[in-house]
């Protein structure tokens, strides 16, 4: 039964059982107050009886007065006689609806419309010495009288037995209007007590049952049995162990994911001591489990990494701020290993839940490339230099005058090491900003200034490819490292000019966006594939399919991303809105950014290929 029901139920019960008991309280009372009017007509009735006796005594006594008496009677006037008919007629009226005295009341009507007549000749007697006629009339008056005293009488006697003289009738309806008032107060006690246990067994059990079962859920506790029934309570709690079920399952996919993890998770007390380990931590350190449980994570810390690992686990951090940082551990053969830990701190449970990366392999790596860029800076640029300028001096005529072929060898050879230079600038130049070791000059600066100096850096490759270079009319100021922002500009004038046909045009656009100076270079280009328009910015990413660009070392575009991130500005390509080609796009702040600029440049961890 649904709760609606139940609930109509538990208030219809009571609502009828109060309707039944207030019409029999009403039907008691109701005759009850029949009673006291019929009591209350029977004595309004015998007093009229009386009065109708007393009346024709009156009127009997003016008429035949004892001896002595008569002459001080006096007359009996007409309006006596009415009132007696008066009176008559409304005892016939008010007991015209007794069939018990409908006999009575015909006799009294015949005897009345006799004995006014008798009264109205006894009246109109002129001597009163006429003895015979005295004696007959009050022979026949006093039978008349009689007879109208005897039917009153009747009445009266007839009253008194059926309303009068029978109180015990009234003592009864109050005996069952008491006997009702107090059945129906134990009945609805005990109907009270009834109702509230089957509230207490319908709704207040299954809502304690489901109120544990929560708690259970809380405490991963196996549920009571589901309930029975098709009620919204039985389905709640039907739902409580669908729910329990999934959670279950979510608990299992979770604890295979965490024991197939190809990490290290595991969760920290307040003091540093482990709690939890997955089975990663075995192929790992080689420690197994339960070796670890309840030791200190600083028993497995390098002792160079000591203090690190101490300030990091003490430092104070709110509830849900995740942490990284890196450590190296000691395996249980005495390995060193760097790592990476992913930290969030719960003031719930009071642990602190790591997951530890190995990152051996990406360290090595990275050691493996500053052991490479110290050898280009070192072992190979220093060569290269020295050899350039050894070409210079030959082509100078220091050592005499050259052949015409040996001169044009000599100028392909200079531009070949001018090449393999700028590449290992580039890569130089790329290490220190993805390290975030290149040092930012800021200062105000003209942008006019910046476009100039770069236009006149690709004037030759300009000139050559017969390209027009479109500056635009510009008075803004910026702030930035003027000699790495020309570096940015002539990158990508360079690439417009490699991408743009010959008699081509390649415009330079600025606009002033969101507090920022956006400086855009529209080429008559084939144009960047959408596919392409992130991945152009990555380390060594080329498309090479127009056969016009020369490819170049591939670092070109991911140096202006670091140089304008550095400049906390943004760089991308969309279609170009003025030329069929791309529009390469970045921002600079201008003077009235309210951003200040750090001193180096803040590259995100992981933007150089192969971290």
């Amino acid at each position: 039964m649904k709760l609606g029901s139940k609930g109509f139920l538990l208030v219809s019960v009571p609502l009828v059982f109060q309707v039944i008991v207030v019409l029999t309280m009403s039907l008691l009372l109701w005759q009850e107050q029949e009673q006291v009017a019929e009591q209350a007509s029977a004595r309004e009735i015998i007093a009229m009886c009386n009065q109708l006796i007393q009346s024709a005594g009156e009127i009997a006594r003016h008429l035949y007065p004892e001896a002595g008496d008569f002459l001080d009677a006096g007359p009996v006037t007409g309006d006596q006689f009415n009132a007696f008919k008066t009176s008559v007629r409304e005892l016939e009226i008010r007991l015209g609806s007794d069939p018990e005295q409908q006999d009575r009341i015909q006799r009294l009507s015949k005897i009345t419309a006799q004995f006014i007549p008798l009264l109205y000749t006894a009246r109109a007697r002129k001597d009163p010495t006429d003895v015979t006629g005295l004696h007959g009339s009050e022979r026949l008056l006093v039978a008349t009288t009689e007879d109208v005293f005897d039917i009153l009488s009747a009445i009266i006697a007839s009253e008194d037995t059926k309303h009068l003289a029978e109180p015990g009738q009234r003592l009864e309806v109050r005996a069952r209007i008491n006997n009702c008032l107090s059945a129906a107060v134990v009945f609805t006690v005990l109907l009270t007590i009834g109702l509230a246990y089957v509230a207490s067994v319908g709704i207040r059990k299954p809502l304690t049952r489901m109120s544990e079962n929560a708690q259970r859920i809380s405490r991963r506790e196996a549920l009571h049995t589901p309930l029975v029934g098709k009620d919204e309570l039985a389905e709640l709690d039907q739902l409580f162990h669908q729910v329990d079920a999934a959670i279950e399952e979510a608990l299992k996919q979770e604890h295979n994911l965490i024991d197939c993890a190809a990490d290290v998770v595991c969760s920290l007390d307040k003091y540093g001591r482990f709690t939890f380990l997955n089975p990663y931590v075995s192929d790992l350190l080689g420690y197994d489990r339960e070796e670890l449980l309840g030791t200190s994570i600083i028993s497995l810390v390098n002792e160079e990494d000591c203090q690190r690992a101490d300030s990091f686990l003490n430092e104070k951090c709110s509830d849900g701020e995740s942490r990284s940082f890196e450590l190296q551990l000691k395996g249980k053969n005495q390995q060193v290993l760097d790592t990476s830990w992913s930290t969030i701190w719960s003031d719930r449970e009071q642990h602190l839940f790591c997951v530890i990366h190995d990152i051996t392999e990406r360290k090595q790596l990275e050691r493996l490339k500053q052991d490479f860029i110290a050898m280009i800076s070192h072992d190979l640029r220093t060569p290269l230099m020295s050899v350039h300028s050894s070409i210079e001096l030959v082509q100078s005529g220091a050592v005499g005058l050259l052949e015409p072929v040996t001169e044009n060898e000599l100028i392909s050879t200079g531009r070949s090491i001018e090449h393999l230079i700028d590449l290992v600038n580039d890569l130089l130049d790329f290490e220190k900003l993805a390290a975030g070791r290149m040092d930012f000059e800021l200062a105000e600066l003209q942008l006019s200034e910046v476009f100039g100096e770069s236009v006149r850096m690709v004037k030759s490759l300009s000139d050559e490819r017969e390209i027009t270079i479109k500056l635009p009319p510009v008075d803004l100021k910026i702030v930035g490292d003027k000699r790495k922002l020309v570096q940015v500009v002539v990158n990508l004038l360079s690439n417009a000019l490699k991408h743009t046909e010959s008699r081509g045009l390649v415009q330079i656009e600025t606009c002033v966006v969101d507090g920022a100076v956006e400086i855009l270079v529209h080429d008559e280009g084939p144009g960047v594939p959408a596919e392409f328009a992130q991945m152009i910015f990555a380390p060594f990413e080329q498309i090479g399919s127009k056969p016009i660009a020369e490819l170049g070392t591939g670092l070109g575009l991911a140096i202006c991303k670091l140089i304008v991130e550095g400049h906390h500005g943004v760089i991308g390509v969309r279609s170009s809105n003025i030329l069929k080609g791309s529009a390469f796009y970045f921002t600079v702040p201008n003077p009235g950014a309210p951003a200040s600029l750090p001193a180096t440049n803040p590259v995100s961890a992981g933007i150089l290929a192969g971290n």
